[in-house]
Parts: structure tokens; sequence; C-alpha cells
């Protein structure tokens, strides 16, 4: 699954270097954490009620459709099953997007969610084991990463949960690159966002803020309630 990620995100920064442009959700300088009073809103608008068990429904479209899937892989199962200690009937979800204005298959950046949900038993345990797991798991076996920035939490405009931010640095057979990851654990799933940006870049600029409240967004639009 990461390989033919990596692999897709490659694909679509060399095609932004050769067209000297592309969004990567940079930003010259970086805000600070804005702790809001408001609720979590779903993708109906109403306010989420985080205690309500829920699954990972991964939609065709996130970020208010302005991103559409675009790579259809299976789900590693077994990222479920390495978390099974601490997920209980744990079901891994993932899925990849580019702007949904993309003129080819490989122009624009790769957004990237991947996701365990089940019965969590502990939010901040599994989170950290889950990250673990998805840093071990290299293009090249290696490879490294290594977290660069942070971690910080930030609690999104918007929104009275946080998610958890860093940036990883990534060592392989492709060279070294970087990108911005940030994720959230509850008691119904740990889930981590990623988005490939441009190497040249510096990450020290990247707006960490910016991509937590594009996070919250799509966790609003990831979560499906459990039938009754």
């Amino acid at each position: 699954m990461k390989r033919r990620l990596k692999a897709l995100a490659v694909a679509a920064m060399a095609t932004l270097a050769l067209a000297g442009c592309g969004s990567s959700g940079e930003s010259s300088t970086e805000g600070s954490s804005r702790p809001s009073d408001s609720p979590s809103t779903g993708s109906s608008g109403q306010a989420w009620d985080s205690s309500v068990p829920y699954r990972l429904k991964l939609p065709a479209a996130v970020l208010k459709g302005a991103f559409t899937e675009a790579d259809h892989s299976e789900p590693d199962q077994g990222i479920a099953s390495m978390l099974s200690g601490q997920i209980e009937t744990g079901i891994s979800a993932f899925a990849a997007y580019q702007p949904a204005d993309r003129t080819s298959d490989t122009s624009g950046p790769v957004l990237a969610v991947t996701g365990v949900y089940g019965t969590v038993l502990s939010p901040v345990n599994a989170r950290d084991q889950f990250l673990k797991i998805l840093d071990s798991r290299t293009s090249d076996p290696e490879g490294r990463s290594t977290v660069i920035i942070g971690p910080r939490t930030v609690i999104p405009q918007g929104s009275s949960e946080p998610v958890f931010c860093r940036i990883v640095q990534e060592a392989d057979q492709f060279g070294t690159t970087w990108q911005p990851s940030c994720s959230w654990a509850d008691g119904s799933a740990v889930v981590e966002v990623t988005q490939s940006v441009q190497s040249n870049k510096n990450p020290a600029a990247f707006d960490l803020e910016a991509f937590a409240a594009k996070t919250a967004i799509i966790r609003n639009e990831v979560r499906s309630p459990m039938a009754p």
C-alpha cells in the first residue's frame, strides 16, 4: 500500500516540478494553535458526539469535494492485526486523494487517509503504536522515518477535538522526502492523514495548523455512525 502511494506521490511531484507549480498547503509563516469552544460537526453540519461509536467510511471525495479518490488499493488488514492488543475487532481503512481539478493522474499533491476502526481500548497508546507501525513501513526495507518537527497537539478552529501533528522525513531508495502528518484517536478509531509535498521546500515553513484544520474536516467527513 505505502509503496504504491509513494510511487504515485513521486510521479505527481515530478510533474509539478516540471510544470513549476503545484499546491502543497505550505505557508511562509506558522500560526499558533487556536482552541475553540465550538463542537466538531459531522458531514451533515450537526455537532458530533465523539462518545457515539462510529466506523470509518472513506468517501469518493473529501475536503468538501476539493479532493477526489485517486487510489483504490485494498486496505492493509495487517495493520489492524498488529493493533489487535489496542483495538478490538479492528478493521483497516485506506484511501488516497488528489485535487478534483487535476489535469492528469499524476498532477497535484497526494492526500492519504489511513486508519483502523473498532473498539479502541486506550486511544493514546493505540495512536502511538499505530504511528510507529506506519513510520516503519517505508518503501525500502533499509529505509527509515524520522520525526523532524513536532509532535504538536493542535485544536483546529471550529473544533473542540485535538489532532496530533508532526512532520516526518523519510529516507529510502527514492531519496529523502518529508511530509506532514496529522492524526486523531478516540474510542472508535485511530487515523493518520498525510499529504505529499515537494521535497525541495522548507519543512519549517509548512503550516501545520492549516493542515490540522484540513484533518478536522476530513475527520467529520469519514465518520459514519454504527448501525444500532
